[in-house]
């Protein structure tokens, strides 16, 4: 899997200038509006890049002046650089506005670095056709291919929708399962997967949904008796022969669900980075207990980057894996912990009362 060693921005929305090397576990901290979300919205940018999808990113974003920092007459350019593999895979990009306020990219290059034959690393450089990025061409050319695949291996996943047409609630396409979605578009579909493959990954994510749901048994995964290519979520009460569908869940319950299976699937189906914004929206507080293990458990086949605003799932964490962002001068400052710095405060407290406290910045709830 392609790992990532740092990424470096600058002129993103509230991040101005940004290199930050990337853990196993990567927790953002930080108040309302202090920019956790837009470092996470940089992956999904450098995604939709890679997958042809540039202008169309833009034109959903309100168009250029919306993604550079403090609009095109203060910001004249997007910078992006991201080191892969201890540095052996690296891509940059520089994106500009147009007169139409989009963006197109004005400089573009891959590099590779064989380490034991060369001082340095050897570098391509991509020309651009048209508005999209050349990294997102279907090229064969062996060190661009390897990039743009290293790229598009890591996923933003989203489970704070639970109305009624929400995505999770969807009837599926019994065949949807190459991945599972980032919005859970495919959860029965990849949860019918699991239990028919991979058994032993199936009775994980069940046994782990019994601990924070009780009268959960088992979910019915069935295609549908007048329709075998679709199938839809229903589950088993425990001590009863009822079933009921997956609208009986309640929301929390759901992204619950959701979130186990993100994280507790067979690793060949995991992406290499996983990327989640505020997954504790809606849980109860013992579900955030048993979110933070299960973060701790992915990591060690991927890389999981999350924001949070919960000192309770903060308190899951090692002050290195913990990065306070805050919002000052008019833009996200980033800065990672050090259990050096924190002292005697460690002692006395949690890393989560510490955040309460306002004593590693980042207040939680706001400035």
């Amino acid at each position: 899997m392609a790992r990532i060693d740092k990424i470096s921005i600058s002129g993103f929305k509230s991040i101005a200038k940004l290199n930050l090397d990337i853990k196993d576990i990567n927790v953002l901290i930080g108040g309302n509006g202090s920019g956790k979300s837009n470092f996470i919205g940089v992956f999904k940018f450098l995604r939709e890049i890679t997958e042809g999808r540039l202008e169309n990113y833009v034109k959903k974003s309100g168009g250029a002046d919306s993604i550079l920092h403090f609009g095109s007459k203060q910001t004249s350019e997007i910078s992006l650089h991201v080191y892969l593999n201890d540095h052996v895979d690296q891509y940059e990009i520089s994106l500009s506005p147009t007169v139409e306020d989009g963006l197109v990219p004005t400089s573009e290059t891959v590099y590779f670095w064989k380490k034991n034959s060369y001082p340095h690393p050897y570098a391509e450089g991509l020309s651009s056709a048209g508005a999209e990025a050349a990294i997102s061409s279907k090229s064969s050319a062996s060190v661009r291919a390897h990039v743009r695949s290293a790229l598009q291996s890591w996923r933003v996943y989203h489970f704070h929708d639970t109305s009624d047409t929400s995505p999770l609630k969807k009837t599926a396409n019994v065949d949807d399962n190459r991945y599972f979605r980032a919005d859970g578009a495919n959860l029965p579909a990849f949860l019918y997967l699991l239990k028919t493959k991979h058994e032993e990954e199936y009775r994980m994510i069940r046994n782990t949904i019994r601990r924070i749901a009780p009268f959960f048994d088992d979910f019915v995964l069935e295609p549908r008796s007048l329709d075998e290519d679709r199938i839809r979520l229903e589950w088993m009460h425990r001590g009863t022969e009822s079933y009921f569908d997956v609208s009986s869940f309640s929301d929390g319950t759901l992204r619950f669900i959701a979130l186990t299976i993100l994280l507790l699937q067979p690793e060949q189906y995991k992406p290499s980075v996983i990327l989640l914004d505020e997954p504790e929206l809606g849980l109860h507080p013992s579900a955030i207990t048993v979110l933070g293990a299960l973060v701790r458990q992915a990591s060690k086949d991927v890389q999981v980057i999350i924001s949070t605003q919960s000192p309770m799932l903060l308190d899951m964490f090692e002050p290195e894996e913990v990065v306070v962002v805050q919002h000052d001068g008019g833009a996200s400052s980033f800065e990672r912990l050090d259990k050096s710095d924190l002292g005697e405060w460690l002692d006395d407290y949690s890393l989560g009362e510490l955040w309460e406290k306002n004593e590693i910045g980042g207040r939680p709830g706001g400035q």
